[in-house]
């Protein structure tokens, strides 16, 4: 119990949540003063009382969690958009990932955004006899805000700054990547407190109905709520509303970030354990789960490699703009990539190299990339920059789309809070119906005696 209160303590602090008496008192009474008037509302006993309360309390603790952590992702989307958004734009001018960074801390006041692109500047310029010193810089900000565009911004920014180049539609394309982002999360925190009110509103309406049950028996001069079958009714009925409403409010402050992500080593791991698979009934099914969790990780940072690919072929064939990528392409592209450049260098003309490249897999944005390289490669594509972009787009338009729909299923569960109210408030609806009639027919039985 001291390590959960410890760590909900850290939780609070991460949050920004200062420690005020005069507050902590308030907030107390508050809840206090809420569990008071539901437990007179409902004619709880002193016993029954106490225990709401002493539920009311132990909760609030984690209501005041979940409104802090809310609060905290909301300011970090925010402060994550504006840094793209800036860092695009003035390294456009720059060409410098420093003076980029330098630039961009401009603009944020004192905070958490600022402190991480200080810590950032402070390694790439402070840090010597130390290989991709300016990516692990970089890398600072990719570990607090955890979103698969900001990585792939940096690369982009360091291998421009690396190669040189025109680079504007490379910025075009990672400002339109950042913009869905933001479309998307603005989206999904409307939803996120309309999906909240309805809760709320369906606790409050399956209280005022089991109420209802009480004003009629007033009416009757019959007493239904002090019956201890009521009272125990009542407190289970109140204290689980209260962890449905946890419940859903810790559930509706997610989503702004993906989750961290899983090691590149085990995705390489599992793209290579693909290849070994047998034919047997429980192989296959091992073998479709790893396709399914791979496939995920490439359709992520394909478009990354894609971007480094089209940087490099402003002044490399295509040939050698692949052999140069391989380097800096994301880890789990490596295994295919070592496979396409080794076809190559053996045969350079050698057609089934580009079509067979990541053929295990399902990803028709891969296959038409692969014949656009190819046709390249032979002298009869066309504008190769237009088409790589064309091709960007598209994925980053399924990728919004996967996305979008993901948080739409994310919310789904919502439903079942929205209905656990009612459920709960339709069973003590009908044992105080019971009651009632129990009741009522004994003072008939008293009246009539």
């Amino acid at each position: 119990m001291a390590k959960d209160k410890s760590r909900l303590s850290d939780e609070l602090k991460e949050y920004g949540y200062v420690f005020s008496v005069k507050r902590t008192l308030m907030e107390y009474s508050l809840m206090c003063l809420g569990m008071i008037f539901l437990g007179r509302f409902f004619g709880l006993h002193l016993l029954p009382q106490i225990l709401l309360l002493l539920a009311g309390m132990a909760l609030l603790p984690f209501l005041i969690r979940n409104a802090y952590r809310n609060r905290y992702f909301q300011q970090k989307f925010s402060d994550l958009n504006v840094y793209m958004e800036q860092f695009l734009y003035s390294f456009q001018n720059t060409r410098k990932v420093l003076t980029t960074l330098e630039d961009t801390a401009e603009l944020f006041d004192e905070g958490e955004m600022k402190h991480t692109i200080q810590a950032a500047r402070d390694h790439i310029l402070y840090t010597y006899n130390e290989a991709n010193f300016q990516e692990k810089g970089l890398g600072i900000l990719e570990e607090n805000y955890p979103y698969p565009v900001l990585r792939m911004m940096h690369r982009f920014a360091l291998r421009t700054e690396e190669i040189g180049g025109e680079c504007k539609e490379s910025v075009d394309l990672l400002l339109s990547a950042r913009r869905m982002w933001a479309d998307r999360v603005f989206s999904l925190q409307q939803e996120k407190k309309i999906k909240r009110r309805e809760v709320m509103m369906s606790i409050a309406t399956s209280l005022l109905l089991c109420s209802m049950i009480y004003y009629m028996a007033g009416k009757m001069d019959l007493d239904v709520a002090s019956h201890p079958v009521a009272q125990v009714m009542t407190i289970v009925v109140l204290v689980l509303d209260l962890l449905i409403y946890y419940r859903a409010d810790k559930k509706l402050t997610a989503g702004y970030f993906a989750a961290k992500e899983k090691d590149d080593a085990m995705y390489v791991k599992q793209y290579k354990r693909i290849q070994s698979y047998g034919n047997g009934p429980l192989a296959r099914l091992g073998k479709r789960a790893a396709i399914r969790s791979v496939t995920r990780e490439l359709k992520a940072k394909f478009p990354e490699w894609l971007m480094q690919l089209s940087l490099l072929m402003q002044s490399e064939n295509v040939q050698v703009a692949i052999f140069k990528s391989y380097d800096s392409a994301p880890a789990i592209l490596k295994p295919a990539l070592s496979q396409l450049i080794g076809r190559l260098t053996i045969n350079p003309n050698d057609r089934k190299a580009y079509m067979e490249f990541l053929s295990d897999f399902t990803m028709p944005e891969v296959k038409s990339t692969m014949k656009m390289l190819l046709a390249i490669a032979e002298g009869s594509g066309g504008d190769e920059r237009s088409q790589i972009a064309d091709i960007i787009r598209r994925n980053q338009k399924m990728q919004d789309e996967a996305a979008r729909q993901k948080d739409k299923d994310s919310l789904a569960g919502m439903y079942a809070l929205f209905l656990a109210p009612q459920l709960t408030g339709g069973l003590k609806l009908v044992v105080d119906m019971i009651l009632l009639f129990v009741v009522y027919l004994g003072h008939m039985g008293t009246s009539l005696g």
